[in-house]
């Protein structure tokens, strides 16, 4: 008799409330078009689920931007949890570290999932070892959420550790805990183990730049073990297999691009097919939002706005979020016409400008400093102020302050050398 696969959707970093900087308001919906991007994305992934008849749907961390989500962002992720329940496809949430309360060890972002027992839906906010009972069969799962050095740090015996000795107590722990769960597996039975961490053959990301607090890498090698068939990683955002089999280890990455540092990675999720000591994985994309960046070097040009609106034009896909990075003369400046290059991106979701100003060559030389005013250091301070600022008042001020600074300096040298005349 033929033994059927386990089919498992994993998913990670969904980040609701994430990246809206570079979206606009829907109108029609008074939401965030970026925030309706991360629930399509989802209910893709939701859609593509039912429609294969998955036995479980994996989430390994963070749903939301933070641990204390806007009402929208959790109706918005309880809609899609309640479509897989009703498809009968068991759900195991996973916290990761954006879902979790820094001041509070007993509560996080997945809590009311908990507390309201939602039918097929499983929180893992604790180190754990279960077995799942699907159409296709047993399925052994080990579950690790974000793990942090609070707990340690709050009992006596750590007390006078420092904190990378208290990160290597816990990554001894941690790798013993896996190995006594591996201990109790049943050989015989598919087992997946899934983690929301940074792993230390992992290539990170801008997940960095969103980190709340501190981020713990562990070795990629405890999850090596001959019982394990498959590990689902979430954390990092770049989709990445850390190993292709026995087991395979990876990162679904995250499920929308959350910023430019994500620009050129596709998005998606990972449809697994497991069976004992196999595990036959694909990437999906969701087909996210194009992000571009147009760079230009418009310095020396006589008509920079032309030059920028032909790579704008030649760059802009309709409904991008477009960026804009150019450098050009500071004397060329006024020559930039903003409102027609934004006009020139009209087809993008959004478009920002950034301009990189180049020092003008006979401006930073200011042939106003000459060999007599430069004899009297107020006198050049006065000049290059002039010239920098056009606010009297602050002029004023700045030079108050450099006389003061001056005068106090002058006393000092004078007393060292009273001082030094009396030896």
């Amino acid at each position: 008799m033929a033994v059927m696969a386990i089919s498992l959707i994993h998913v990670s970093d969904i980040h609701f409330g994430s990246g809206e900087s570079h979206g606009r308001i829907n109108s029609a919906t008074g939401l965030n078009v970026r925030f309706e991007d991360f629930v399509l994305a989802l209910s893709k992934v939701v859609d593509f689920a039912i429609s294969k008849s998955a036995d479980i749907f994996l989430f390994s961390g963070d749903a939301y931007r933070n641990a204390s989500p806007d009402p929208i962002y959790q109706k918005m992720f309880a809609l899609q949890l309640k479509r897989l329940s009703d498809a009968n496809i068991q759900t195991i949430l996973v916290v990761g570290n954006h879902d979790q309360l820094l001041r509070s060890s007993q509560s996080h972002a997945m809590s009311v999932f908990q507390s309201l027992e939602v039918p097929g839906v499983m929180t893992i906010d604790r180190p754990m070892s279960i077995k799942l009972d699907t159409k296709n069969g047993a399925l052994q799962l080990i579950g690790l959420p974000h793990i942090t050095r609070h707990q340690l740090m709050t009992l006596d015996k750590y007390k006078d550790l420092s904190a990378a000795d208290i990160d290597r107590v816990l990554v001894d722990h941690i790798r013993d805990l896996l190995r006594g769960h591996y201990l109790n597996l049943d050989e015989n039975i598919p087992t997946v183990v899934t983690a929301h961490m940074a792993t230390d053959s992992a290539l990170a990301g801008i997940e960095e730049e969103l980190l709340v607090g501190y981020t713990l890498t562990f070795p990629t090698e405890m999850f090596v073990d001959h019982r394990v068939d498959y590990v689902a990683l979430g954390h990092i955002h770049k989709y990445q297999i850390l190993r292709p089999s026995a087991p395979a280890i990876v990162y679904a990455g995250s499920l929308e691009r959350v910023d430019f540092g994500e620009e050129k990675e596709d998005k998606g999720f990972v449809h697994v097919e497991i069976s004992r000591g196999k595990a036959d994985f694909k990437f999906h994309s969701i087909d996210p939002r194009p992000f571009i960046t147009v760079d230009a070097d418009v310095c020396g040009s006589e008509n920079p706005t032309e030059d920028l609106l032909a790579k704008i034009i030649k760059a802009c896909v309709p409904g991008c979020v477009l960026r804009v990075r150019y450098k050009i003369d500071q004397d060329k400046m006024s020559l930039v016409d903003e409102d027609k290059l934004r006009n020139a991106a009209d087809a993008a979701l959004s478009v920002k400008l950034h301009a990189e100003i180049m020092p003008s060559h006979q401006r930073a030389r200011m042939p106003q400093l000459n060999e007599n005013a430069v004899l009297s250091p107020l006198t050049a301070l006065d000049t290059y102020l002039t010239e920098v600022t056009a606010d009297p008042v602050k002029r004023e001020r700045l030079l108050n302050r450099a006389k003061e600074i001056m005068q106090k300096v002058t006393a000092d040298i004078s007393g060292d050398k009273e001082q030094g005349s009396g030896l």
